[in-house]
């Protein structure tokens, strides 16, 4: 999206936006430099920060530690970083996508002193076919313009200064390729001046330089004229910091000293560090205006090696062998099996304080540190007394026995303290105020007889069809008792009994596999049903049997494998699993003789015992 722009005129204003291009590559096929151009130009805007600190692109006014350095390699892509416009119509992009390499190294000889370099490469480039206005390509492939740096670090925010600041020179050698638009007729130079804050977890930074390049008139045509040459460059940057993956935003500007137009870039990017000393980095964002060089968008990806921040938890400030991520004393010495502090004992008594409970006070090691007191009189330090005013034995932990309710049940692990009752119900009585052999605790109505299956309460019968509701199948429908409790016509195959779901038929699987057939399917979506309708049905225990043919072992996993098939079947259809559980028997516990083909059939089963607190069952 960046293009050349016209020398503003009241009546020419937007006249030819890029009759640069049309003069600079107004050449034969042979890509050689076009006839009629004063001097080659560099066409790369992008300027990146060698050493990376606070910014990937702009200078914070750090520097890198005395003798540290990092190498840097990137690959940068831009979109439409040379467009021709003429009479405020586009005529098509002269470089419509560009690809290039960079080299990057930051080298720090003295603590105030920072070198720099970098070498870039066209490594592909492409345009639009503009042969016809007789326009040529330039070339896809050539080294871009390298570069040097001097950096001079004035003030330090690490050395207690308020800020960073610093001051740098950047010289564009003349030895990049013409024919990829990469080249400047002489040298180009860089001056900066650059600072930045650390405010907290963020890092502020400026930048204010300007670019000093031969002027170089690209076209004329009477009262217009396209230009590139000196302009001055301002930055500002907002980025995180720590030592994990870290953000930053970039807004890049020019104002020019001839005759171009203004452009600007915002570039955001993520940091990674990999290890010690290696990063990765992203870079990528959007350019506004018409000069040469700034494109529609920008993305770049890098790797850059050494010039990390160490990790200050990694030092060892007070050189005692424990580093600061684990020394809980980090300013004073002391041994690594006291965490790096070092040992203190306030009173003298051979116990150091961090073990002393009585760090003020001469004490002994059994007591830990603490004077012997037994203020009851038993024996045991009141350190340890878990009743210093009360004599007990050792075993009670200096407490006397207690059990104020006589039921041989210890206060202290009696549930009911005041009122006598077994150990097995942990001191408290059984109490049954209804009498209906549900104890109150369980018995959802305590105060009126009624069924262990319902949890002490009398059972109803809702459709008034002489069924009541426990065993009622369809327990809001009337029906028939010969039915279960349903209508007529709707077969039942399920009987709610005390402890078991009877089914009048078997449950039919796939021949030695836990694949139930589809026969079944009716059954078991109306077991399903049953279950959710009657939640006085805590839990369903479907267990599986086999008959004695096979091994005994391979037997139980298929059982098992079976049951837990019919409890997916049924999780599927609604039924919450907490109240269903599978277990496999195999051929544990047949039901008739395993002589006999029928007694074998018989054995072949799926039960669905029910197993309530009150009501264990058969599925223990």
């Amino acid at each position: 999206m960046s293009h050349t722009q016209p020398y503003p005129s009241p009546s020419l204003a937007g006249y030819v936006r890029l009759s640069t291009v049309a003069a600079v590559l107004w050449a034969s096929v042979s890509f050689a430099q076009p006839e009629g151009l004063v001097k080659g130009f560099e066409l790369e805007r992008l300027e990146l920060n060698h050493n990376g600190k606070g910014s990937l692109v702009m200078g914070t006014g750090e520097l890198l530690p005395p003798g540290g350095f990092r190498l840097s390699l990137a690959g940068h892509y831009e979109k439409n970083p040379l467009v021709l416009f003429s009479d405020g119509e586009r005529l098509g992009s002269v470089v419509s996508d560009r690809a290039t390499a960079h080299l990057l190294l930051a080298w720090t000889p003295l603590s105030w002193l920072e070198l720099g370099a970098h070498l870039p490469l066209v490594a592909w480039q492409r345009g639009e076919d503009l042969s016809s206005r007789g326009i040529n390509a330039p070339a896809q492939t050539g080294l871009g313009t390298p570069s040097v740096t001097v950096r001079l670090g004035l003030l330090a925010q690490r050395r207690e200064n308020p800020l960073d600041l610093a001051v740098e020179l950047g010289v564009g050698l003349p030895v990049g390729s013409v024919e990829t638009l990469s080249r400047d007729s002489t040298f180009r130079f860089a001056p900066k001046l650059m600072l930045g804050r650390r405010l907290g977890p963020v890092r502020l930074g400026l930048e204010a330089g300007a670019l000093v390049r031969p002027t170089t008139v690209l076209y004329e045509d009477f009262n217009v004229q396209d230009e590139l040459g000196n302009e001055v460059r301002l930055g500002a940057v907002l980025a995180t910091t720590g030592y994990g993956l870290r953000g930053e935003l970039n807004v890049r500007g020019t104002v020019p000293l001839t005759r171009q137009s203004r452009a600007i870039e915002v570039l955001a990017g993520l940091r990674l560090p990999v290890g010690e000393s290696t990063e990765l980095y992203a870079l990528g964002g959007p350019g506004f205006g018409d000069t040469p060089g700034t494109p529609f968008f920008r993305v770049l990806l890098g790797v850059a090696f050494g010039g990390t921040e160490p990790d200050p938890s990694r030092f060892d400030d007070d050189g005692d062998g424990v580093i600061n991520r684990y020394d809980e004393c980090p300013q004073v010495p002391g041994p690594a099996e006291r965490k790096g502090c070092p040992v203190k004992d306030t009173d003298g008594d051979g116990i150091i304080d961090t073990v002393d409970k009585c760090p003020f006070q001469p004490g002994l090691a059994e007591f830990q540190g603490c004077p012997v007191t037994d203020h009851d009189g038993d024996g045991i330090d009141d350190e340890k007394d878990k009743c210093p005013w009360e004599a007990g034995p050792p075993e009670r932990q200096g407490c006397p026995v207690r059990d104020s309710d006589g039921d041989g049940l210890e206060d202290e692990k009696d549930k009911c303290p005041k009122e006598a009752g077994p150990v097995e119900r942990q001191g408290c009585p059984v109490r049954d105020t209804d009498g209906d052999g549900v104890v109150d605790e369980r018995d959802a109505c305590p105060t009126e007889a009624g069924l262990v299956e319902l949890r002490g309460c009398p059972s109803k019968d809702t459709d008034g069809d002489g069924v009541a509701d426990h065993v009622d199948n369809c327990p809001t429908e009337k029906g028939v008792a010969s039915n279960q409790g349903c209508p007529a016509k709707e077969k039942q195959f399920v009987v709610i009994q005390k402890n078991e779901l009877k089914i009048k038929q078997a449950v039919f699987f796939a021949t030695n596999r836990a694949v139930i057939r589809a026969r079944s399917f009716k059954m078991l979506n109306q077991i399903a049903k049953v279950i959710k309708q009657h939640p006085e049905i805590e839990k369903v225990v479907i267990e599986g049997h086999t008959d004695t043919r096979g091994k005994a072992e391979t037997n139980r996993k298929l059982s098992l494998a079976r049951a837990e098939s019919v409890r997916k079947f049924l999780v599927k259809k609604g039924v919450d699993p907490a109240r269903l559980e599978a277990k496999g028997y195999g051929p544990d516990r047949p039901i008739a003789t395993n002589k006999t083909s029928r007694g074998r059939a018989a054995n072949r089963r799926v039960v669905f015992s029910i197993v309530n607190p009150e009501n264990p069952g058969s599925a223990q």
